[in-house]
């Protein structure tokens, strides 16, 4: 009988282009007013964050500690979109070293 002699290593998440773009857009932007508001939700409906959103959570928010006491909800959404927003930020850096090194590739004399 085989036995399984690793652990299972955590696979690391993948974000859809569509989804990079609209984090680094919102990243980008002003954080006021209504369209932000709709392309915010519309961004954590597709991280499947929605929960995290009526809270008052985003993966959007670049503070260094969470406001919440651990008791609360929003405390562990906190926590939840943190996690989410540096996988976000090193998918966007890897995929911005991608297209760097493609370029370089296509511009460099054969």
């Amino acid at each position: 009988m085989p036995a399984k002699l690793r652990q299972a290593k955590a696979l690391r998440r993948q974000f859809s282009r569509d989804v990079l773009e609209l984090f680094i857009a919102l990243e980008h932007s002003p954080k006021r007013g209504e369209r932000f508001r709709i392309r915010e939700r519309e961004l954590m409906y597709q991280l499947n964050l929605i929960h995290e959103w009526w809270t008052g959570d985003s993966v959007l928010d670049r503070s260094a500690t969470c406001a919440y006491e651990p008791h609360y909800i929003a405390f562990h959404h906190w926590h939840t979109c943190r996690r989410v927003r540096l996988e976000l930020l090193a998918s966007t850096a890897s995929a911005v070293n991608e297209r760097r090194d493609r370029a370089s590739r296509q511009i460099a004399p054969n």
